[in-house]
């Protein structure tokens, strides 16, 4: 059996790994802490490969409606984000899901800006939910 230190090790692994792989760097480049657009230069493009890889390395299946849905919550699209720009509530919701990014999630924050604070951490924590059967 293995122990969940390591299993979290292992993920944490596989998805630098396949980050590594999806942005042609070096695994050594790709740390928890890296935004994965300005730290490693990722584009809208990698987003899918790096989702498709890491569908194929876990078994696990991530939409896009997913990782909407995953931002919003429950809160309806006009809670979230009234006239397109993300409300209080729905800032306070993306801190939550998304700790490690919580410095840059600020007012006047646009749905279509979400995945440029993707860290590597999301994806770990995103995968990691996944496997558990849970919604991030």
């Amino acid at each position: 059996m293995t122990h969940p230190a390591q299993a979290e090790k292992d993920v944490v692994q596989v998805v630098r790994e396949v980050i590594a792989e999806a942005l042609a760097r070096d695994v050594s480049e790709v740390q928890l802490e890296h935004n994965l657009m300005e730290d490693l230069g990722a584009e809208s493009l990698d987003f899918l490969d790096i989702v498709f890889k890491l569908e194929r390395a876990f078994g696990i299946q991530i939409t896009r409606g997913e990782m909407e849905r995953a931002a919003r919550g429950d809160m309806t699209d006009e809670e979230f984000a009234p006239a397109g720009v993300i409300s209080e509530a729905g800032l306070a919701r993306l801190r939550e899901l998304m700790p490690e990014a919580a410095d840059r999630i600020k007012p006047g924050l646009r749905p279509v800006q979400i995945l440029a604070l993707f860290s590597v951490r999301t994806f770990v924590n995103l995968a990691e939910a996944k496997r558990q059967g849970r919604t991030a």
